[in-house]
């Protein structure tokens, strides 16, 4: 049950913040959802969502991070069995042809979305006694590589790079943190380079290829490949300082714009408010993405600080990745804006990510009683 001693350490302002982001989503959702002729569904849904996802983060919270970390093994097992499931089995969610989701009754299940979370509890969980910075060798790391890889190749095959490759932005900073040897890291690297023709012919399907050659040059084909970053870009700048105004976007509203409840959410948000509005959405997510590393140096236990950065590296990513995406500066690929893009698997698994920092902060008065100096 829940120790209410620990009520004082709950982390309000980043709840606060989440549910400040979620209600600008809320209002997106509704406006690009105008066209479809089905807005009030997706809006009462997206609100259903997060008020589940609420009771999720509440719900992450009861158990101590360290306990959850004993059972993170088998959690990450069984999300890597429901994306197999998917390979099988799976089906298109609503307004995608792309089989990535598992459909549970009226329910649409993501399993991707729960695999980056799942690894980080289980990271946080392995290194947890890791003291000697820069001493950890390939015999170290080989375990928890496989369980990073394993995940990766799956949804790779689904195909979905996007949220493969966050995978890889996550365990980056992990092994940096937990002290991979340099000249390890450098071999890594070295190897990375060597193998990036090869994942290019023999790994990356034409279409991905496509995306990422059209990057460089979208008006080679407009009306193809080139498409959904000219319509973005277009959303985007035609927004101007002030923007058009609320349900005003005219990208969004006459179906020019594709995904815009979802992936390009964020453009139909710039094409309203303007440039004004998308900075101060943007400084809301870099308050968000500091205050969840604020207090990442105090930290008295490797795992908790693992587990923070962990978190913290799968929101940075598909925050980047994803704005990187509709603005043109980045290919485009399948991720969700956090908080903010429609979508339920989406909504609940960053919850948990925001309910595993809100349990490490909670404990720690506990840790610290407890708990040697991090690094002695």
């Amino acid at each position: 049950m829940f120790d209410r001693r620990l009520w004082p350490y709950i982390d309000w302002v980043l709840i606060t913040l989440v549910s400040l982001i979620s209600v600008v989503g809320f209002a997106s959702v509704y406006s690009a959802s105008l066209s479809y002729g089905v807005e009030t569904i997706y809006f009462k849904r997206q609100v259903l969502w997060f008020f589940v996802g609420l009771v999720v983060l509440a719900g992450t919270t009861v158990v101590d991070y360290r306990n959850l970390g004993k059972l993170s093994l088998v959690l990450h097992g069984l999300v890597i069995v429901l994306l197999v499931l998917t390979l099988l089995y799976g089906t298109g969610g609503p307004g995608s042809r792309v089989e990535r989701w598992l459909k549970i009754g009226p329910i649409f299940l993501q399993p991707s979305e729960f695999v980056k979370f799942s690894l980080v509890l289980y990271l946080a969980h392995f290194f947890r006694d890791s003291r000697r910075v820069g001493d950890l060798g390939i015999k170290d790391v080989l375990w928890p590589v496989f369980l990073t890889l394993l995940p990766f190749v799956l949804i790779l095959k689904q195909p979905d790079l996007g949220t493969a490759g966050v995978l890889l932005f996550v365990f980056a900073p992990v092994i940096f943190l937990v002290g991979l040897r340099p000249k390890i890291i450098g071999l890594v690297a070295g190897l990375a380079v060597i193998l990036a023709p090869f994942a290019w012919f023999y790994v990356l399907k034409p279409y991905q290829r496509g995306r990422i050659m059209t990057l460089l040059n979208p008006e080679l084909d407009p009306l193809g490949k080139g498409y959904h970053i000219i319509q973005s870009k277009i959303a985007v700048g035609s927004g101007g300082i002030w923007g058009k105004g609320y349900l005003q976007g005219t990208q969004a509203h006459l179906n020019f714009l594709p995904a815009r409840h979802t992936d390009f959410i964020f453009s139909v948000f710039s094409e309203e408010w303007g440039f004004i509005g998308a900075a101060a959405l943007v400084l809301l997510y870099v308050f968000l993405v500091l205050w969840c590393l604020k207090d990442i140096g105090r930290t008295k236990d490797r795992s908790g600080t693992v587990l923070v950065l962990g978190v913290t590296a799968i929101l940075t990513s598909q925050i980047l990745i994803n704005i990187g995406m509709v603005i043109g500066l980045l290919p485009v690929v399948g991720i969700p804006l956090p908080f903010m893009s429609y979508g339920g698997s989406a909504m609940i698994s960053h919850m948990i990510g925001i309910g595993l920092i809100v349990n490490v902060r909670m404990h720690q008065a506990e840790i610290a009683a407890t708990s040697p100096t991090f690094g002695s």
